[in-house]
């Protein structure tokens, strides 16, 4: 195969070749439709070994398509409409509007991105643009017929096929990088790593914000974890958020780890062992508190005892104190009593 010179690319696309297929829907159109020019006969270097198919091709070369408009311009440079009609298709099997792909061996040092989308934004903020390197959206529609099947604006897969038991170079599934190029601050927390907008209209309803699963048999070692060697400030801030409920939620037989390590280990822990809230020391329990206020410990010290000026010093029934002579007990309201105490 004899690969297709720019020249006579772009001579193909101004001509016309790639246009939007007969019955689908053009969504963007230029202010003044033109009709199109008759396309060429296909080059004799152009790839022929998919003729017939509906499916132009190159064998090989380099491809770069540059729009830069006089004006505004709000047409595509280059628009794939992939239309489904109903019935189409097999089950399980994934079809692709577009598809890169990229390979690299052994020894290949180069970093081999597949695709890549990049903007320079210049757009000043008072303007109020979004700019936007990457955007995929999908439109989970009504068809009429019953529920409409699950939907997912972007998928990332990293799979692991290589049967390292221990691997020494990362699998990731998506990575989010936010950086910036000068030492400076950033008071108004406007650089961020993950931003998630759930909602939509005022009473719609979203399940979840994040959601981790795995599958059945397969382990997790963190569902988050914060690593780097620069600092963090909060690890978790929940008090701009309005809850109905707990702001972190455990089940019975989960636990805080107060003490861990990078490697997961610790020896002091606080959670509910389904009976009590237990506060723990290398497994075993230090402090209890049941559902009825009754409280389990090896010892307590009251470091302020605060003896009452009188019999009648205010007081609520249960309160105690002492001093070096005395041990106080509130009986009634407003109403001490005291023993002695004694050496032995």
């Amino acid at each position: 195969m004899r690969t297709c010179s720019g020249a006579t690319l772009l001579s193909l696309l101004l001509a016309g070749t790639l246009m939007a297929p007969q019955g689908s829907a053009i969504a963007e159109m230029p202010a003044q439709p033109q009709t199109p020019a008759a396309a060429p006969a296909w080059p004799p270097n152009f790839s022929r070994n998919v003729q017939g198919t509906g499916l132009p091709g190159i064998d090989g070369g380099h491809v770069f398509l540059w729009n830069r408009p006089q004006g505004f311009d709000p047409v595509s440079t280059l628009r794939v409409d992939r239309h489904v009609p109903e019935g189409s298709g097999e089950a399980t099997h994934t079809y692709k509007a577009i598809w890169a792909l990229g390979s690299s061996g052994p020894n290949n040092a180069g970093y081999e991105w597949t695709i890549t989308g990049e903007l320079h934004n210049r757009a000043l903020a008072s303007t109020g643009a979004q700019n936007v390197a990457v955007n995929g959206t999908i439109f989970k529609e009504a068809n009429g017929l019953g529920p409409v099947g699950p939907s997912w604006a972007g998928n990332f897969n990293c799979v692991d096929t290589t049967d390292e038991p221990d691997p020494v170079a990362s699998c990731i599934g998506a990575e989010v990088d936010v950086s910036a190029q000068s030492p400076t601050t950033d008071r108004n927390r406007q650089r961020v790593g993950l931003q998630i907008s759930t909602g939509g209209v005022p009473g719609a309803h979203t399940g979840y914000g994040i959601l981790m699963g795995n599958l059945t048999g397969s382990v997790t070692d963190r569902g988050f974890s914060f690593q780097g060697e620069g600092t963090y400030g909060i690890g978790i801030d929940a008090a701009a958020g309005r809850f109905t409920g707990p702001a972190i939620l455990l089940g019975s037989g989960q636990s805080i780890g107060l003490d861990g390590n990078r490697d997961g280990g610790f020896s002091r822990s606080l959670g509910f062992d389904g009976r009590d809230l237990v506060y723990g020391l290398g497994g075993a329990p230090v402090f209890r508190v049941s559902d009825t206020g009754q409280v389990e410990a090896a010892s307590v010290r009251e470091a302020m005892p605060r003896p009452p000026q009188s019999s009648s010093a205010p007081c609520n029934p249960g309160e105690h104190a002492w001093d070096a002579a005395y041990e106080y007990r509130c009986v009634a309201p407003n109403r001490w009593k005291r023993a002695t105490l004694s050496d032995w």
